[in-house]
């Protein structure tokens, strides 16, 4: 049998692979326009996923920076707060400091006391500060309500919550960048143990509680201590729980006084020059408020030098705003440590950033050598297809009848 190939066959496939070359030669231009090796994703299906992988990868990483810039203006921002709290404390800590001493005026510690006052609403306004936003940064997780308000008789209450906002910043890591105002303002631990104290002492007393302490956590009961003096010239002591007396005996000043109930045991310390009959009242309290300190020491600081109960809350107050503003302190480095976290986490984006860009640009990322040379094969191949065609088309039976 014999194969006939017509004229038209041949003509058709050197068109078609003319075609092929032409679309070669396009394809090599455009990846040399583009700078890119991927053109569209029947190129390299495979590779093709992997890169948009990379790309889902870049996008969560670029995501994560933005949240990391986020939090960080939100934490410096914080940070001159509560710098600016630490001063406050500070100071006022320092002004009723002077006006327990017995040198000043009537005139200049009034003068101390109304420092003393504009410094509290002063850090009653720092407390309510607002972010760019206006969102109330000592709120907790309630930024659009302002968490603190002082009442006509001069007490502050907080209308925020004790939760933290927080924003992820990593596939594993959230970062909480606010503090709640009460942790902060409102719940400071108490520096005399778990009793607030309160005195009624005679001129001339220097008496103080130093710490006092209960090992029975649900002991809700009021105490009283009352000095009295004995035959033998020592001091002793009538403790009284709810108004009951429950222990007398000689005060120890090393031993102090304990009190033991079962199992549990109240122990106080006290410091200072006693006098008979002064007496010291202990109220149950764990933590305090600072507006409250700075109340107190605003309140005593208007009564006589010669009050030794006014002036033992003056050192209350001071050992209080003392005690806040190392408790500030500790919550800006808290703050400091989380920016510490911050800049480590970034730094860790930014490499795994770069070892993304380098994958991708493997895959995705034109050699222009290859690409030049390719580029000249398939010319010269078009060429040749070409010069091929121009023959073929000329080509017939009837060139030779």
């Amino acid at each position: 049998m014999i194969n006939r190939i017509s004229s038209f066959h041949n003509y058709q496939t050197v068109q078609n692979d003319l075609r092929r070359q032409e679309t070669k030669v396009h394809h090599n231009q455009a990846q040399l326009a583009s700078g890119k090796k991927l053109l569209s994703a029947a190129d390299n299906p495979l590779a093709t996923h992997y890169i948009q992988n990379v790309s889902q990868q870049e996008e969560q990483v670029r995501q994560y920076l933005d949240a990391i810039t986020l939090v960080r203006n939100r934490l410096e921002h914080q940070e001159v707060l509560m710098s600016n709290a630490e001063d406050f404390a500070d100071d006022a800590t320092r002004n009723v400091m002077e006006m327990i001493n017995g040198s000043l005026s009537p005139q200049d510690r009034e003068a101390h006391a109304r420092e003393l006052e504009e410094m509290g609403s002063n850090f009653l306004n720092l407390a309510n500060s607002q972010d760019e936003s206006g969102n109330y940064i000592f709120a907790g997780t309630k930024p659009k309500n302002q968490p603190f308000f002082r009442d006509n008789e001069g007490n502050v209450s907080y209308s925020g919550d004790d939760y933290q906002r927080k924003m992820r910043i990593s596939n594993s890591q959230e970062m909480p960048f606010n503090s709640p105002g009460s942790k902060l303002f409102m719940e400071i631990d108490n520096p005399f143990g778990d009793y607030e104290p309160d005195y009624k002492l005679n001129k001339g007393s220097e008496l103080l509680l130093e710490r006092a302490t209960n090992t029975d956590t649900n002991d809700d009961s009021t105490y009283k201590v009352t000095f009295n003096k004995l035959p033998t010239g020592k001091f002793g002591y009538q403790l009284s729980q709810n108004g009951s007396v429950v222990q007398a005996s000689e005060f120890d000043p090393k031993e102090g006084i304990k009190y033991q109930s079962g199992n549990n045991v109240l122990t106080i310390h006290v410091k200072g020059q006693i006098t008979a009959g002064d007496e010291l009242d202990l109220t149950p309290r764990k933590t305090y408020s600072i507006f409250d300190s700075f109340k107190d020491a605003v309140e005593y600081s208007k009564a006589s030098v010669s009050d030794a109960s006014a002036t033992a809350k003056l050192q209350q107050a001071t050992e209080e705003l003392h005690h806040a503003f190392i408790h500030l302190n500790k919550a800006r480095t808290d703050i400091g440590a989380r920016l510490d976290t911050l800049d480590i986490q970034e730094e860790q984006h930014q490499d795994f950033k770069l070892s993304l860009a380098k994958s991708k640009s493997e895959f995705e990322d034109l050699d222009y050598s290859d690409a030049v040379i390719e580029f000249n094969e398939n010319t010269r191949a078009l060429e040749a297809s070409q010069k091929a065609f121009g023959k073929t088309k000329d080509l017939t039976l009837f060139n030779y009848i």
